[in-house]
């Protein structure tokens, strides 16, 4: 009887950690999408180039001089000049054509591709560089895509937002459940609260066993999430484009500092608040609950 009693109790709480542990994993998928968030949009705002045209009598020596400057400047990832015969070829083969048939005339000037740093990938930001450079000797004209970076800025925006959302409600929901499974466990004991009370334990006295139960059952769930991470890395990492759970990344350890501390926090809250719904409860109320 004794070994069927401990058997129940071990599974009841293995149940629980691993409920626990299911609702801390989607916490920590929604939060590390948020974490890849930046990267990811750095990414796409550092593919955006502001195109700059030359002059037709700008010398070498002056296409040295401004290679140099682009360069140098801190909103440059990267500047690559192009000849003008160079962007009829790519023209060309972009939209099918023959570069022969431009043989005798070529439309284009010589030009750079500047792609910029991610925090000045804006059109606020945009339209100042852009300012500077047509100011400056030898530029022809700027041009830069204003349409397609104001919507990627404001898709960005509303995906962070979503991701914000998404996470506060995981955690209101983390909660509930939680405090749900804890209360549950808590049930069976009513009656041994209840006389402990009538004896004059404290209400501290009492809450503290369930308590220390709460931390165990919270670190066994956070253990189990990390082996939930670390299988769906393993068996994932060839099918997505980067690594999310890159254990390499101090961001990792920051999202494992940030579940561990969920998972104790939120169940001892739990713990604390079932426990003391018994607490007050009267006795003939505990046959109704």
């Amino acid at each position: 009887m004794a070994k069927k009693r401990k058997y129940k109790f071990f599974n009841s709480k293995l149940t629980s950690a691993v409920s626990i542990s299911m609702v801390l994993f989607l916490l920590g998928c929604t939060l590390s999408v948020a974490m890849i968030a930046p990267h990811f949009s750095n990414t796409i705002l550092e593919r955006i180039a502001i195109n700059v045209f030359m002059e037709d009598n700008t010398s070498e020596a002056d296409i040295k001089k401004m290679t140099e400057y682009l360069k140098a400047q801190p909103y440059t990832k990267t500047a690559t000049f192009k000849s003008k015969e160079e962007a009829i070829i790519s023209t060309c083969e972009l939209i099918g054509e023959d570069p022969n048939e431009f043989v005798d005339y070529n439309p284009l000037p010589d030009m750079f591709e500047v792609y910029l740093q991610a925090q000045y990938a804006n059109n606020d930001s945009i339209m100042f560089v852009a300012q500077r450079l047509t100011n400056m000797e030898y530029v022809k004209k700027v041009d830069y895509q204003k349409t397609i970076i104001q919507s990627i800025g404001s898709k960005i925006n509303r995906v962070t937002l979503l991701l914000l959302g998404a996470t506060l409600l995981l955690l209101v929901i983390s909660y509930v459940l939680i405090r749900n499974t804890i209360q549950l466990l808590v049930y069976s004991d009513r009656f041994m609260i209840h006389t402990m009370k009538l004896v004059g334990a404290t209400g501290h006295f009492i809450r503290k066993p369930y308590m220390k139960q709460g931390l165990y059952i919270a670190l066994v769930a956070f253990v189990l999430v990390v082996i939930y991470i670390y299988l769906l890395n393993h068996i994932f990492k060839d099918e997505l484009p980067f690594d999310i759970f890159n254990m390499q990344d101090p961001s990792v350890w920051v999202l494992f500092a940030v579940l561990l501390a969920c998972s104790i926090v939120i169940t001892s809250v739990a713990t604390f608040f079932a426990v003391n719904k018994y607490l007050r409860q009267k006795a003939d109320d505990l046959y109704y609950i």
